[in-house]
């Protein structure tokens, strides 16, 4: 963590969006993404910038050219990166206090509980043809 960072002072501007106390809400919550592309990785990095402490975020695939037009850390310098540990790397540019859990094989029926356990919100970020992990994690 950088001795630069400072919590209060980063997130100092969303005050009059949020109280003092909402913005502490925010920072000790845990939300958990699944799907760090186009969708996903937007919610990570915006949830970031509002202050949200911790993360559970999950992804299986690796940033490639096609992606450019509509993921956020789709870059020349992500090519062939997993997509979870980049978005990962990231929101901790963001906010080098962040706590993030990197399920980096993506969500599956084995390992979905530990996924949602403690999280106080879930956002969906899944491709549109993943229906039966949607399904399980919606149940």
């Amino acid at each position: 963590m950088s001795a630069e960072f400072n919590y209060s002072l980063a997130f100092s501007r969303n005050i009059g969006w949020f109280t003092e106390g909402d913005q502490e809400t925010l920072r000790r919550s845990k939300v958990a993404i699944a799907g760090m592309g186009g969708v996903g990785g937007n919610y990570l990095l915006t949830l970031a910038r509002l202050g949200v402490g911790q993360f559970k975020i999950a992804d299986f695939d690796q940033f490639e050219i096609g992606n450019f037009n509509r993921q956020v850390g789709a870059t020349v310098s992500h090519l062939g990166r997993d997509k979870a540990m980049t978005m990962a790397e990231m929101a901790k540019d963001i906010n080098p206090e962040i706590q993030i859990e990197v399920f980096d094989k993506g969500v599956d029926p084995q390992n979905l509980d530990t996924f949602l356990d403690g999280v106080n919100l879930y956002l969906d970020g899944l491709d549109f043809y993943c229906l039966t992990i949607r399904e399980q994690v919606f149940a």
